[in-house]
């Protein structure tokens, strides 16, 4: 089973290949504003690194979201455009589960923290007990002083994401007796390797339609024009 996975939800982007569990090779690059001219480049060099065509790729993996709203588009706008061509399945994962995947080996639980500027984060909460990330707090955007009741009795937790690194000096207040120890943002090893789990359980899509991003926020320029709107009402 080969997997091709990415991930484009922040500025940390990155694609991987893996054959079933094992990772052939997974590129890390820092997106900016030139994801839509580097995304594809990226793609064909890793294939080319690996001597493989698209279409022996059996599984199409991506972020879906939460994250930056440019960066998921494009990405989702790109694996569709090649699991169509060859009528390939898909699997969609939530970039915070795929974060918490990173402690999958300590079987412990895990908060994991996106930061969505203004003060706020994307936070979810999962159970690694299983080997797979099960969702114990629903996907929410809240600002980061609302998380202390909603995590405060959580067990034996381990903090991680840009939101963790963004307001260390709060959790440490907080959550003192916790730990964050650090892991890098870039995700395409693990959505491949959730992506397999959930393929075996047929757990995928093969309508490039039913593939949507799983945003938390308003897109700015939808809520900008939502306020032009009113104005002129």
């Amino acid at each position: 089973m080969i997997i091709l996975s990415l991930d484009s939800s922040s500025r940390d982007a990155s694609v991987a290949v893996l054959k079933n569990e094992e990772v052939l090779l997974e590129y890390n690059f820092s997106a900016q504003d030139n994801l839509s001219t580097v995304l594809v480049p990226s793609l064909e060099f890793i294939l080319k690194s690996l001597g493989l065509q698209i279409a022996q790729i059996d599984v199409f993996a991506i972020s879906i979201g939460p994250g930056l709203f440019t960066g998921i588009r494009v990405g989702m706008a790109t694996l569709k455009g090649l699991a169509f061509a060859g009528s390939k399945p898909m699997v969609g994962v939530v970039s915070l589960a795929a974060l918490a995947y990173k402690f999958v080996d300590s079987k412990q639980n895990v908060v994991s923290l996106i930061d969505a500027k203004k003060g706020e984060v994307y936070l979810g909460g999962y159970d690694l007990a299983s080997g797979e990330p099960v969702e114990k707090i629903t996907p929410c955007l809240l600002k980061i002083t609302d998380i202390v009741p909603l995590v405060a009795n959580w067990p034996d937790k381990i903090f991680t994401g840009s939101g963790t690194e963004k307001h260390m000096d709060f959790l440490k207040s907080h959550f003192g007796d916790c730990r964050w120890p650090y892991r890098s943002n870039f995700l395409a090893n693990e959505i491949g390797k959730i992506a397999l789990q959930r393929f075996r359980r047929r757990d995928y899509i093969s309508d490039p339609q039913e593939l949507l991003p799983f945003y938390l926020r308003q897109p700015d320029a939808e809520t900008n024009l939502g306020n032009a709107a009113g104005i002129a009402d």
